[in-house]
């Protein structure tokens, strides 16, 4: 959905603190892999407010819902950690519920491939693959270690989240 002129200027306290949290929340991501509280639930209380200010604020708390909820299903399985989660619900609260459907929807195919270029890279891929055929033969017998010697992929699914923003909100401002 395009964003009418208006809507594009009241929002333009929002996009700055969303440029700002996901510029620091890459570069932690990437210096010290971790997603810091003061930063995602400052911004969320900031992007709470200023819908408030603008008269959007349904629009903010269903952002935040929305970005919150569906990365909290990954969370429960271990796919991505809180830190993620908060970061996307955030997100949310600062892009409001429409723009928050594009920015999940592009956040979720660049962590894919995030995830599938971090796996094809490392040293021990084909173990994994081999590892992964053993589990589906489950009629043999296997060591339980073998899969505990692996380390587990972290992904920095942040960096996902960020560019998944960016593209949405590129493509809104080309329609």
């Amino acid at each position: 959905m395009p964003l009418a002129a208006n809507s594009m200027s009241a929002s333009m306290p929002a996009l700055m603190v969303l440029f700002v949290m996901l510029t620091v929340a890459v570069y932690t991501e990437l210096t010290e892999s971790r997603i810091y509280n003061w930063l995602t639930l400052t911004s969320m209380a900031l992007g709470l407010f200023i819908a408030y200010l603008h008269h959007t604020l349904a629009s903010s708390l269903a952002g935040l819902a929305i970005g919150f909820g569906f990365l909290f299903i990954f969370y429960v399985f271990g796919g991505v950690g809180g830190g993620d989660v908060k970061l996307m619900g955030a997100a949310g609260a600062l892009l409001g519920v429409e723009m928050t459907k594009p920015a999940l929807f592009y956040t979720t195919f660049i962590g894919a491939f995030i995830a599938m270029m971090m796996f094809i890279w490392r040293k021990d891929f084909w173990q994994r693959i081999g590892m992964s055929l053993q589990t589906l033969a489950f009629w043999q017998k296997r060591e339980a270690t073998q899969a505990a010697a692996l380390p587990a992929i972290k992904v920095p699914y942040g960096i996902a989240i960020a560019i998944g923003c960016l593209l949405a909100l590129l493509a809104s401002a080309r329609s």
